[in-house]
């Protein structure tokens, strides 16, 4: 059995209601009942394949809440993003891992509001070691998708399955993915190349109704390293910046940290 994450009681609460949410989104797509290929012909349904996700302890209580946004799991299909991703930061986490040392560098810049140029900051390891010592993760990580790809021999995007599991989740009458970001109230999404043409353009704009706002973008050696503007969710405007995918294999400092700690704190970095 998975280990789980310590959560205060109001956070307990916030998980419940996400709970909720994703059962009644397991509902909806329960509808189709035409077996589902995520790559295990041993998981072919909604809830075999379905991948719950949502924050981790410590995000309700920063100063500025961000959610990172990818596009689908791996080989997780039925279980909880965040107990499969407290085993992995238990036991086989290094700083090799480019998804997680990109999110961890930059969740720490963002608590320390860009205070330190990028050569100063911890390894990701002792990032995380810190946030596991004081039960302070403080960001939440959520997928377009949550439907699991769980192809051995496949690690490119399963853009069928993303397509079935938007298709069917019929997001035009009821927006899950909204109200998802509706109970989370972040200030800050970071997302992973989701403007890439992978996931279909209709789904994106299903997923985020409405205008994003004041785009631009940001150079590194004049290639693109993120589009950035601004977004309305729960009446509030809130910071958008989307990255290249968190497991590019691409520079921690010149694409992800600095980048993100110009955008949001005007940190001017060489």
């Amino acid at each position: 059995m998975l280990s789980t994450f310590e959560y205060s009681e109001f956070e307990k609460q916030k998980n419940h209601d996400l709970d909720k949410l994703m059962n009644e989104w397991i509902e909806q797509l329960s509808k189709n009942k035409t077996p589902i290929d995520n790559g295990n012909k041993e998981t072919t349904t909604p809830q075999d394949c379905f991948a719950k996700d949502g924050f981790f302890p410590g995000y309700f209580d920063q100063k500025r809440k961000t959610v990172f946004i990818g596009r689908e799991t791996r080989n997780i299909g039925g279980y909880d993003f965040r107990d499969t991703t407290k085993e992995f930061f238990d036991k086989d986490f290094s700083n090799k891992n480019s998804w997680w040392r990109h999110i961890l560098y930059i969740v720490y810049g963002i608590k320390t509001e860009g205070e330190f140029p990028f050569e100063n900051i911890p390894t990701a390891l002792e990032i995380l070691n810190k946030m596991r010592e004081t039960n302070d993760f403080g960001f939440a990580c959520i997928n377009i998708s949550k439907y699991s790809n769980d192809d051995p021999d496949n690690w490119e995007t399963n853009t069928d399955l993303v397509d079935r599991f938007l298709k069917d989740s019929e997001l035009e009458k009821t927006n899950f993915f909204q109200e998802q970001l509706k109970i989370l109230d972040p200030d800050i999404i970071i997302t992973a190349n989701l403007w890439d043409g992978t996931i279909a353009e209709n789904y994106i704009n299903l997923c985020f109704p409405g205008e994003f706002s004041k785009n631009k973008t940001l150079t590194h050696n004049k290639e693109g390293v993120a589009a950035y503007g601004k977004y309305n969710l729960n009446g509030k405007e809130i910071d958008y910046i989307d990255l290249f995918h968190f497991s590019a294999n691409k520079s921690d400092e010149y694409c992800y940290y600095n980048p993100v700690m110009k955008i949001l704190f005007n940190k001017a970095r060489k």
